[in-house]
């Protein structure tokens, strides 16, 4: 008979946890959107990754992304200009360009963010992408 009150019991608080699990995803469903957040899930949903990826970073960094992939060697070391030290669109551009090596010092290319005027010494523009950014490559023949 014991075993019976056991198992009623066991059965009783399953229910409860399962029930109030329900209602918290109810209630997280159907509160209010906060800043887009159904649309950018839906989005996310219903595109392949590379447009996961274009929405994440932006329309502008990701053509920088794009290009630099595309246009940089594998084991070319590279060094990012114009992003806040830090910052979460300097972190996400590290983060997609991982195989090939970050570094602070001397670099193969430098990734710059939106307008420079002009290379920085001993470096040459590669590739421009108007006002989002481009790529400069080191003259003295790095990969």
């Amino acid at each position: 008979m014991q075993d019976m009150r056991l198992i009623f019991r066991k059965q009783t608080i399953l229910k409860t946890v399962l029930a109030v699990w329900l209602a918290l995803w109810v209630f997280f469903l159907a509160r209010e959107d906060k800043d887009g957040q159904y649309e950018a899930l839906a989005y996310n949903y219903a595109h392949g990754y590379a447009e996961k990826v274009g929405f994440l970073l932006g329309k502008d960094l990701y053509d920088v992304l794009v290009t630099a992939v595309n246009d940089m060697p594998g084991g070319a070391a590279y060094r990012l200009s114009g992003f806040e030290k830090f910052s979460i669109d300097e972190v996400r551009l590290r983060y997609y360009l991982w195989p090939m090596r970050s570094s602070g010092g001397e670099a193969d290319f430098i990734i710059f963010n939106g307008e420079s005027e002009r290379p920085p010494a001993g470096y040459a523009e590669y590739r421009r992408l108007g006002s989002k950014g481009g790529i400069y490559k080191r003259k003295d023949g790095g990969s």
